[in-house]
């Protein structure tokens, strides 16, 4: 098992640029929803890097940061600025969250299902 976490460790440093990368792309669209003038464009591709981060959070182990950016996917298929303070809270919790090290499920703690977690 110990060789399983540490492949993916190595994968994770690898991947860092890119969640990073999607983590700015959601953060430029929650300033412009913040200022009103987020355009569909910017949103659709936000929407779209969220999606992918809510996945691929979610196999390294940072299953909170994973749902914040789920969370914020739905926040951004219909943006409303009022709610953009609810957008900076999720990117909050998804910066922090990926701040842990890699986790591996194993079968002496499975995760918590997703319906529990959202019920």
């Amino acid at each position: 098992m110990a060789w399983t976490v540490d492949a993916l460790r190595v994968v994770w440093e690898r991947q860092q640029e890119r969640v990073d990368c999607r983590i700015e792309l959601a953060e430029r669209a929650v300033a412009a929803l913040t200022e009103g003038r987020l355009e569909h464009d910017l949103r659709a591709d936000a929407g779209r890097a969220a999606h992918m981060l809510a996945g691929s959070l979610g196999m390294f182990g940072f299953i909170d940061a994973s749902d914040a950016a789920r969370e914020l996917e739905a926040e951004l298929a219909q943006p409303v600025p009022e709610r953009a303070h609810v957008c900076s809270a999720l990117l909050g919790r998804l910066r922090s969250g990926i701040q842990g090290p890699v986790a591996l499920c194993t079968d002496d703690a499975p995760p918590e299902p997703f319906e529990r977690r959202h019920g």
